[in-house]
C-alpha cells in the first residue's frame, strides 16, 4: 500500500512539473500564433527552387514555395475565397511545370516567393493576421489543382482587367486553351490605379492591331511592326491595354488594367468572393470547362 501511495504521489509530482513548464509556451501560442512556416497538413514534396542571385538551387517542401508564392501574388487584403482561388492557380502552375518534365533533368523552379522574413517585412502589423489567412487558404483548398483533360491546366491571372478578359485565341494564336475566353470584368475599370499615364519618347509609334477586348496585338513604329505585349515590356507598362497620343517628340501611353489580362482577374475574384461566391464559382467564372480536381486522384487515373 504504501508503495502504491508513493507511485500516485510522483505521478503527481510529474504532471505539475510538465504543466508549469509546458504553460508559459502554450499561452504564448494561443495568444501570439506561430510566427514560422509550419508544415500544412498536406503530403511533404520538395522541390528545387533556384532564386535570383543564387549560386546554386535549394530544396523547399512545396507546400513552403507554394505559399510563398501566393503570399506574393495576391494581396492578403482581399477576400479569403479569392485567395482560395490564387492558391490554386498557384498549386496547378506548379504541378504543371512538373507534368511537363522531360527526360532525367530536374525540375528546378525560378517563380519569385515570399520568405516568411519577407513576409513580415511586407506586411509589418498585419503579419499574424494575414500569415493566418494565407495558411487557411493553402490547407483548405487540400491538394486541388484545374485540370483539362485529365492535366494540369494553364492558369495565368493578373490583377485588373480593362473591363473584360482576353480570349486566348486571341492574344495567343491558338486553340489550345479553349477555356481561356473573355468575360465581363467591368468593376476593374472603377478599381484605384485602373487608369495610368507614361511618356515615352518618339512620335512615331502607331497602334496597328487589337484584338477583339482592346488589348493591343501589333504597334507600328515607321515600317517596323512590335508585338502589343513586347512593347509593353519594352516600355515598362503596366497593361497591354493603351492608347497613343502623340506630341512633339514624345508619346503619352494611357493604360487600362493592370497585367496581361488573361485569365483571373484578382479584383474581379476578390468582388465576386464580397458577394457571396466561394472559389469554386470563381474559377468556373474564369476558366469554364476545366475541372477541380486532387491530385491523387488524377495519378490513380493515369496508372
Amino acid at each position: 500500500m504504501g508503495g502504491s501511495f508513493m507511485l500516485r504521489k510522483w505521478k503527481k509530482v510529474i504532471c505539475y512539473i510538465f504543466v508549469l513548464t509546458a504553460l508559459p509556451y502554450l499561452i504564448t501560442i494561443f495568444i501570439n500564433g506561430p510566427m514560422r512556416l509550419s508544415a500544412p497538413t498536406q503530403k511533404q514534396q520538395e522541390v528545387a527552387v533556384m532564386s535570383e542571385g543564387d549560386s546554386k538551387a535549394k530544396f523547399l517542401s512545396l507546400d513552403e514555395y507554394g505559399m510563398g508564392m501566393l503570399a506574393r501574388e495576391i494581396p492578403m487584403s482581399m477576400d479569403i475565397e479569392a485567395v482560395k482561388a490564387q492558391a490554386i492557380l498557384v498549386r496547378t502552375g506548379i504541378y504543371k511545370k512538373m507534368a511537363e518534365k522531360t527526360g532525367n533533368d530536374q525540375v528546378v523552379f525560378s517563380g519569385p516567393y515570399f520568405s516568411v522574413q519577407e513576409m513580415e517585412k511586407e506586411w509589418g502589423d498585419h503579419m499574424e493576421e494575414y500569415y493566418s489567412k494565407l495558411k487557411k487558404a493553402w490547407n483548405e483548398t487540400k491538394e486541388r489543382i484545374l485540370t483539362y483533360g485529365g492535366k494540369p491546366a494553364y492558369t495565368p491571372f493578373c490583377r485588373l482587367t480593362n473591363g473584360k478578359t482576353r480570349n486566348a485565341a486571341e492574344a495567343l494564336n491558338t486553340d489550345q486553351y479553349p477555356y481561356l475566353k473573355s468575360v465581363d470584368c467591368s468593376k476593374d475599370i472603377e478599381a484605384k490605379g485602373a487608369f495610368q499615364t507614361k511618356e515615352i519618347k518618339g512620335d512615331t509609334y502607331e497602334i496597328a492591331k487589337t484584338d477583339s477586348t482592346g488589348y493591343v496585338l501589333q504597334v507600328k513604329n515607321g515600317e517596323q511592326i512590335l508585338d502589343g505585349d513586347a512593347f509593353r515590356d519594352q516600355f515598362g507598362l503596366v497593361s497591354s491595354s493603351f492608347t497613343l497620343k502623340k506630341g512633339k517628340g514624345k508619346t503619352d501611353v494611357t493604360t487600362k488594367g493592370n497585367g496581361h489580362g488573361l485569365g483571373m482577374s484578382q479584383n474581379t475574384a476578390d468582388q465576386m468572393a464580397k458577394e457571396g461566391k466561394d472559389y469554386k464559382e470563381i474559377l468556373a467564372y474564369f476558366f469554364e470547362g476545366t475541372t477541380l480536381q486532387e491530385v491523387a486522384e488524377i495519378l490513380s487515373e493515369t496508372e
